[in-house]
C-alpha cells in the first residue's frame, strides 16, 4: 500500500514560502516541488511500484497539493528524485496520461491536465499526514432511529447465546461435500453464475425434505432459495406490503420482523400471547374492524416465549386468513428442535387456498455461518420474490447449496440432527433443573418442548440490563431483554436464555455465576 507523508522536513517548505495557509504556492517550474518527501514507495507491497507512483500522484491532484497546469519534472530527474528505475517512472507517466491526469505539451514538457477541475488546497497536519480519508460523509443522508447500530455478537464468549452450539456442527461432512462437489467437473458450473430462485437440484431437494418432514405438498416451484429467514422476510416484505398495510404481529415477537414490515410502509398491530399461542380470537377482533394484510406468526415455537400454536387455533387461523384475505407468513424458524414428541405440522401443510408463505433456515439446523433459507409459496408469487432477488444477491453459494441438497438427499442431515437433539434435550433438561434448583426464587419459566432457549421472567428487583452488564464484565452472556420490549406501555424483565450453546459443565459454570452476581446486587 502507498503511504503519503510529509516529514518534519516539510517546515523547511513552509518556511521558505512553498506551503502557505492554504495549501503550496504553485509555480510551473518542477523542482519547486519536494517529490522525494511526499512520496514513499514501499517496494514490498504486492502493487507495483509504478501503479504506487501513479497513486500518490493522483491524491495529490485530489488533495489540492498538486494543481491542474502544474510542470511535472522530466522521467530522468523524477527518477533520480525518488530513486527508481527511469522505466517504472515512463511506465506511471503512461499510465496517468492514459487515464487523462497527465497531458503533453509539445516542446514544453509533461503538465497535470488543464481540464481538471482545480480542488482547494488543503492545510496539511504533519503529524496526521497519513489520514486522507475523511471518518464522515460531505452530505447529508437519512438515518434510520429504529435499528440499533450493529453491535459485536461477543460469540467468543460463553453464556446463554440464543442458537446451536457451533462446536456440533458436521464439519467433516460439509467439508467433505464440499470438496466432493468442486471436484466434480460436473458441478463447475455451479462457479459461474446460476439460477436465481436456486438450482434445479437444490430445489427439488428442498421441495423432497419439505413434503416428507413437514408435511407440506410442494415441488420445485414452490421453492425459492434465500441467505437466511431475513432475507427471506424482507422479500415478502417488499413484495407483499405497501405503505399503509396493517400487518398484525405478537405483542411479545421478533422485533426485526416488525421492523422489516415498518420499512415496508406497513402498520404493526399487536394481539396477545398466552400458554396456547398467538390470541387468535384477538386477531378475529381486530379484523372485523380493520382490513388486514398479512398476520406474521412462529407458529411452532413462539419466539421468544417458546409456546406452541395450538390445534384449534390453528385451524381457525387460516378459515380467518381465508374469510378476511389476509396473508399468514409462517416463520419455521427452528422446527427441526422440538423434544417432547414429534414436531407440530406447520400451517403451511393444511392450507389449502394459497394463504400461507412459509420460510424457513438451515441457519439454525447446522449453523447461522450457514447462510442458507428458503420461502415456500405458490409458483406466482416465487416468480415475484426471484425478480427483486436478483437485484439483492443475484445468487447464493451455489455450492454450498449443492452440498446440502446432496446431504439431504442421502439422509445426512436427518442423521446429525438426530444425534444433536440428544445432546439439546440432555442441555435442556440439565439447565432446567439447574436453574430451578438454584434460582427458582428469582427465576420463573416452563420447559420449553422445542427450541434452544427457556423463556425466564425474572424478580422485578433484580434489574435485567444491569445484570447483563455485569454478567458481561465476567465473561458470561445474558441478553437484557430488550430487544423484546416491543409493545409500547409495557416494560419487561424476561428474555431467552439460550441452552443449546453450551456443554454441561459450561452452563453449570455460567448458572453458578449468574447465581452468585445475582445475590451480590
Amino acid at each position: 500500500m502507498l503511504l503519503i507523508k510529509f516529514k518534519l522536513t516539510m517546515q523547511k517548505y513552509i518556511r521558505n514560502g512553498l506551503y502557505l495557509q492554504s495549501g503550496f504556492n504553485m509555480t510551473s517550474s518542477p523542482q519547486n516541488l519536494p517529490w522525494q518527501t511526499m512520496v514513499r514507495i514501499q517496494k514490498s507491497s504486492e502493487r507495483p511500484v509504478y501503479l504506487q507512483l501513479c497513486d500518490a500522484v493522483i491524491i495529490l491532484i485530489k488533495q489540492g497539493i498538486v494543481k491542474p497546469g502544474t510542470k511535472m519534472p522530466g522521467t530522468r530527474a523524477m527518477a533520480k528524485d525518488l530513486n527508481l528505475n527511469r522505466q517504472t517512472v515512463v511506465k506511471a507517466y503512461d499510465e496517468l496520461y492514459a487515464q487523462g491526469w497527465f497531458e503533453l505539451v509539445q516542446s514544453s514538457g509533461t503538465f497535470v491536465s488543464q481540464q481538471l477541475p482545480e480542488v482547494k488546497p488543503r492545510k496539511l497536519d504533519i503529524e496526521n499526514s497519513e489520514l486522507l480519508v475523511s471518518e464522515t460523509t460531505g452530505y447529508s443522508f437519512k438515518i434510520n432511529e429504529e435499528i440499533h447500530a450493529p453491535i459485536k455478537p461477543n460469540r467468543n464468549i460463553t453464556g446463554f447465546h440464543d442458537g446451536p452450539d457451533v462446536r456440533l456442527v458436521p464439519a467433516e461432512l460439509l467439508s467433505r461435500g464440499y470438496k466432493s462437489v468442486l471436484n466434480r467437473k460436473s458441478s463447475r458450473h455451479l462457479l459461474s453464475y446460476t439460477e436465481p430462485q436456486g438450482s434445479d437440484f437444490v430445489r427439488k431437494a428442498i421441495s423432497g425434505y419439505l413434503n416428507s418432514s413437514h408435511g407440506l405438498q410442494t415441488n420445485e416451484n414452490n421453492i425459492l432459495i434465500t441467505r437466511g429467514t431475513q432475507m427471506a422476510m424482507f422479500l415478502l416484505s417488499e413484495v407483499l406490503l405497501s405503505k399503509g398495510d396493517i400487518v398484525i404481529s405478537a405483542e411479545l415477537g421478533y422485533r426485526y420482523s416488525e421492523l422489516t414490515f415498518m420499512h415496508s410502509g406497513a402498520t404493526i398491530i399487536r394481539v396477545p400471547v398466552d400458554d396456547e399461542g398467538i390470541d387468535v380470537d384477538a386477531v378475529e377482533r381486530v379484523c372485523r374492524k380493520k382490513k388486514i394484510r398479512a398476520l406474521y406468526v412462529t407458529s411452532h415455537h413462539h419466539y421468544p416465549t417458546t409456546v406452541t400454536l395450538n390445534a384449534s387455533r390453528r385451524m381457525k387461523l387460516l378459515h380467518l386468513a381465508e374469510q378476511y384475505k389476509f396473508i399468514i407468513i409462517e416463520d419455521d424458524y427452528d422446527y427441526e428442535f422440538h423434544y417432547e414428541s414429534s414436531p407440530i405440522l406447520p400451517l403451511a401443510s393444511a392450507d389449502r387456498s394459497g394463504m400461507v408463505v412459509y420460510i424457513g433456515s438451515f441457519s439454525k439446523t447446522l449453523t447461522p455461518g450457514l447462510r442458507m433459507g428458503y420461502i415456500a409459496a405458490p409458483p406466482n408469487l416465487i416468480n415475484e420474490f426471484t425478480k427483486l432477488r436478483m437485484l439483492i444477491d443475484v445468487q447464493g453459494d451455489s455450492v454450498m447449496e449443492q452440498v446440502i441438497a446432496e446431504l439431504l438427499n442421502e439422509g445426512e442431515i436427518r442423521r446429525h440432527m438426530k444425534k444433536a437433539l440428544k445432546i439439546y434435550r440432555e442441555r435442556r433438561d440439565f439447565m432446567c433443573t439447574t436453574i430451578k434448583k438454584k434460582l427458582s426464587n428469582v427465576i420463573d419459566f416452563s420447559v420449553p418442548q422445542g427450541g434452544l432457549c427457556i423463556w425466564a421472567k425474572y424478580d422485578k428487583d433484580v434489574s435485567l440490563p444491569e445484570l447483563a452488564h455485569r454478567l458481561l464484565k465476567k465473561e458470561i452472556i445474558l441478553s437484557p431483554g430488550r430487544l423484546h420490549d416491543i409493545s409500547s406501555g409495557k416494560k419487561l424483565n424476561s428474555t431467552r436464555m439460550g441452552f443449546g450453546w453450551m456443554n454441561l459443565n459450561e452452563a453449570e459454570k455460567a448458572i453458578t455465576i449468574l447465581q452468585d452476581t445475582i445475590f451480590k446486587m
